[in-house]
């Protein structure tokens, strides 16, 4: 019997289930199913207020969506852009909550951890402190990948950026060349991406020397 991978899309500042790519990656997984021997199920998540997110009310939907208690190896994070700060924090607060919690792996596509220009309601996520040990608890060793472009416009510095992201979490970073903030219709990388964490084979990525 095939097993069945629940994907959970947290989108982008002001983005919602029907932005970006998240459409056409539902759909390019659920077809890629037979293929990997699975069963995807993929949640775009539509998040509260998200044309202003705060904090508070990002963790307390993410834990109504999925109660920190039911998570398991069949479980599966994409956060792009502000969506990979929400499901750092919604981790961090899981662990305390249920322990023994864990989840199958996590995907940040352009994920920061600072911005260029940043305004007030950025700064709130940018300042609040994240217990990054406690939310890496919860992702199996080689599971958290995340892929930043060399030209983001919200992020010039890609390469402290990537620092950060293996300091703090020991991900795994993948450079891609022109793609700025991610936000195109269709996205193989980030569909590869998704399939290698469920454990499907793919193409490596072309990484920026």
């Amino acid at each position: 019997m095939r097993s069945t991978k629940h994907v959970y899309v947290v989108p982008r500042w002001g983005g919602s289930a029907s932005s970006d790519w998240y459409p056409w990656l539902k759909e390019q997984l659920e077809a890629s199913g037979s293929e990997d021997n699975c069963v995807y199920q993929v949640h775009l998540l539509n998040m509260p207020s998200w044309d202003l997110p705060t904090i508070q009310q990002a963790n307390a939907y993410l834990a109504q969506v999925l109660p920190p208690a039911q998570l398991n190896e069949d479980v599966y994070l994409v956060g792009h852009s502000v969506g990979c700060l929400a499901i750092l924090h919604y981790l961090a607060q899981a662990g305390q909550e249920a322990p023994t919690a864990q989840v199958g792996g996590v995907l940040c596509v352009a994920g920061w951890f600072s911005v260029d220009s940043p305004w007030q309601d950025i700064l709130n996520w940018m300042d609040a402190p994240i217990d990054y040990e406690q939310a890496r608890r919860l992702i199996p060793e080689d599971k958290l990948m995340v892929l930043l472009s060399d030209d983001d416009p919200y992020t010039s510095g890609y390469q402290q950026n990537e620092q950060l992201w293996v300091e703090r979490l020991h991900a795994r970073v993948s450079i891609l060349a022109g793609r700025q903030h991610f936000s195109s219709a269709l996205d193989m990388d980030v569909r590869d991406a998704v399939r290698d964490l469920a454990g499907a084979w793919t193409e490596p990525m072309e990484r920026v020397s």
